[in-house]
Formats: C-alpha cells, sequence, structure tokens
C-alpha cells in the first residue's frame, strides 16, 4: 500500500523504447512509426485538443494505407501459389 510511485514523465518527453541492436523494422511499421512519431511528438498542430492533423500528418497516413494495401495484396497474391514459389 505504501509503494513508492514515480512521478508521471512531462508531456514533451518521450517513453523510453528497448529495441534490439540488431532490429529493424518492416516498411509498413516504419510508414507507421514516422506517422506516429509526426502527430505525436513533432507537431504542434496535431496535437492540440480538437484533433484535426496537419497536411502532413494527412499525407503520412496515406503513404502508411498505401503501404499496409500492399503488403495486403501482396500476401493475397502469394495465397494462391504453392510454397516456396
Amino acid at each position: 500500500m505504501d509503494e513508492r510511485r514515480d512521478p508521471e514523465p512531462t508531456a514533451g518527453r518521450r517513453p523510453t523504447l528497448i529495441v534490439a541492436a540488431a532490429s529493424k523494422l518492416s516498411p509498413n511499421q516504419e510508414a507507421w512509426r514516422r506517422y506516429v512519431d509526426h502527430s505525436l511528438y513533432a507537431c504542434a498542430t496535431c496535437r492540440r485538443a480538437d484533433g484535426s492533423p496537419c497536411e502532413a500528418a494527412e499525407e503520412l497516413y496515406r503513404a502508411y494505407r498505401a503501404q499496409a494495401n500492399a503488403a495486403y495484396d501482396q500476401i493475397a497474391r502469394s495465397a494462391g501459389s504453392p510454397p516456396g514459389q
């Protein structure tokens, strides 16, 4: 009950990430990371309470969706081919 409670991080501080040195994000994950980094950390317009993203955020989101759709299409195309093809 009397456990120590660490203070909340400040609003401008990003959470600490633990990432393996040899790890690499997929293209889809990288596109999402660029969108999130911009929307949550880099752009004051996107962080406003009204929730309206800026044009750059909308473009980053469109790039993410295009990357995701390309990945889905590639999976769908490979689903019909025999393994190893």
